[in-house]
């Protein structure tokens, strides 16, 4: 499946989130979009300024990215379901509205987590010396 606007995919996320209540698992992914390498010019424009002091002869990155975000659920063979993937952009000006609309869906269509069973710990009776 393509890209999908940002309402449009929070709208399917949302139902296929609850349509599922658990049954299968549910990958989510976020990260950069880089620039295809097609338009990009000639010299280093990825340059991680935020991380490391540069000299300054290196160029420093000022330039901003949009961020993939990407669901994929597994199908479940039992009921031939297929495994889902969809995927949008999300523009930078968009970004803030978006993470809390993107919250928002995901809080309310995770209600079947089950909370992580801690690990006994195991108390020695010997005393070393």
């Amino acid at each position: 499946m393509g890209r999908l606007n940002n309402a449009e995919f929070l709208l399917k996320v949302g139902k296929l989130l609850e349509d599922n209540d658990g049954k299968s698992s549910v990958y989510l992914t976020q990260k950069r979009l880089s620039v295809p390498l097609e338009t990009e010019t000639t010299g280093i424009n990825d340059l991680s300024s935020n991380v490391i002091e540069h000299e300054a002869s290196i160029p420093s990155n000022t330039e901003e990215y949009p961020v993939l975000i990407r669901l994929a659920m597994n199908g479940d063979k039992k009921e031939k379901k297929e495994k889902v993937k969809l995927s949008t952009v999300v523009e930078t000006t968009q970004l803030d509205q978006f993470w809390v609309e993107y919250a928002q869906v995901i809080k309310t269509g995770f209600t079947g987590l089950k909370k992580k069973e801690k690990k006994k710990s195991k108390k020695s009776g010997k005393v070393t010396k």
